[in-house]
């Protein structure tokens, strides 16, 4: 994780009952919807492909960069919230934190997105093993996952413009949250911090719904 602070760290090891009792509540953000930054925007960017639920309940924003040992150790555990949960969708915020090779990828597995492979890139991505070095790994990783590379090529350079507005929005608003690394959860209403265990999504993904509950009831 970049640049991740101590309250970061020790959210990171609590157990799942404590977890969501030190959630941080996300911030009132500016009303500028050019930007893309108020909540819902985050939630439900059209231009970010999701996975899960056509019709969710509940929404988790990651925000997360291919190179992070947390963000990958936390993708199965991820995988397996989805699996069991059928009103929760991800929308995955892809920004790239670890350097070049890291917004190498990202751009790559957004451009994917124009050949329906954008979940099957992620995927592949995250189960690397180790960290991208040089961006022939990268590659390597996506044509072994049935991605057409040629295709790729095109749509990276024919959409470059897009995909840049896309990547600098992530960030504008991991900035305006005052998000200190990867991984970087928005879970609805509020913000976790660090790679976390499926117990510890479902406990975020339940105090979601008692949250919205509460609100709805007012």
């Amino acid at each position: 994780m970049l640049n991740q602070n101590p309250i970061g760290r020790r959210r990171f090891l609590l157990g799942a009952s404590t977890l969501v009792a030190t959630a941080t509540l996300l911030p009132v953000l500016p009303a500028r919807a050019q930007e893309g930054l108020t909540r819902e925007q985050v939630l439900t960017d059209p231009d970010m492909p999701f996975v899960g639920a056509k019709t969710p309940d509940i929404t988790i924003a990651e925000f997360m960069d291919y190179n992070c040992p947390y963000c990958r150790k936390s993708h199965p555990e991820l995988k397996k919230l989805l699996e069991s949960d059928p009103k929760v969708r991800v929308v995955y915020k892809d920004w790239p934190v670890f350097g070049p090779v890291s917004e190498y990828a990202a751009r790559m597995a957004i451009a994917t997105k124009w050949q329906g492979k954008y979940e099957a890139a992620h995927d592949a991505l995250m189960s690397s093993p180790k960290r991208f070095q040089q961006e022939r790994e990268v590659t390597a990783v996506l044509t072994k996952a049935g991605i057409d590379m040629a295709r790729l090529d095109k749509d990276a350079a024919a959409h470059k413009a897009d995909i840049d507005k896309l990547i600098a929005r992530n960030a504008l608003q991991a900035d305006t949250i005052g998000l200190q690394g990867t991984p970087s959860w928005l879970v609805q209403s509020f913000v976790v911090f660090g790679g976390l265990s499926l117990d510890q999504l479902q406990a975020a993904v339940a105090e979601a719904r008692r949250r919205k509950k509460a609100a709805g009831s007012k």
